[in-house]
């Protein structure tokens, strides 16, 4: 059974308010480098399991190739990451986390832990685990609904907005970048 309109908006509403004091708790984020913007952590985690093109570090992070290339230089002159050749191109060249990358992402990983620790420490295990989950869900229904094209249906923005034109509504949503 489909949500109601109404759990969809609530729903909606809260998250807002979320991402609005994550924002603003940002200023007050630690620093785990010195040199290094905290916008670019999100590389570093990307990093972690695999070697990544550039291009494919920008898919991962939502964010643009110009973007991400200044990130990884940043990074690697602060010894953080490493380029190393493409085996699959040896014209191109792929990111990989140095061991210093790698000891910041734990560091990194260590400090989020124990602020969420010290933030939810009237919760019962149990219910991190359902929210664990249930971002898990969402997380996955959010790529679903981004891969279909499906995120902001037609019909919703405001007249004069790109998607309420009807040649909006033949064209094709292409895929990020």
């Amino acid at each position: 059974m489909p949500l109601s309109l109404e759990t969809a908006t609530r729903l909606s509403t809260d998250l807002v308010g979320v991402f609005k004091l994550f924002g603003a708790l940002k200023q007050h984020a630690p620093r785990y480098h010195e040199g290094v913007e905290p916008a670019a952590y999100p590389v570093l985690f990307n990093l972690v399991d695999e070697p990544r093109r550039v291009s494919a570090l920008a898919d991962c992070i939502h964010s643009d190739v110009s973007t991400v290339s200044r990130q990884v230089s940043t990074l690697a002159i602060h010894g953080l990451v490493d380029k190393i050749p493409d085996p699959a191109d040896g014209r191109a060249a792929m990111v990989s986390l140095s061991d210093s990358g790698r000891d910041l992402v734990e560091r990194m990983k260590a400090g989020r832990g124990a602020w969420i620790q010290q933030v939810l420490a009237d919760w019962e295990p149990a219910e991190a685990e359902q929210l664990i989950d249930r971002l898990e869900q969402f997380t996955r229904s959010f790529e679903k609904a981004k891969e279909a094209g499906t995120l902001f249906p037609l019909g919703t923005a405001h007249p004069g907005h790109p998607t309420h034109s009807a040649a909006a509504a033949s064209a094709t949503t292409p895929k990020e970048h």
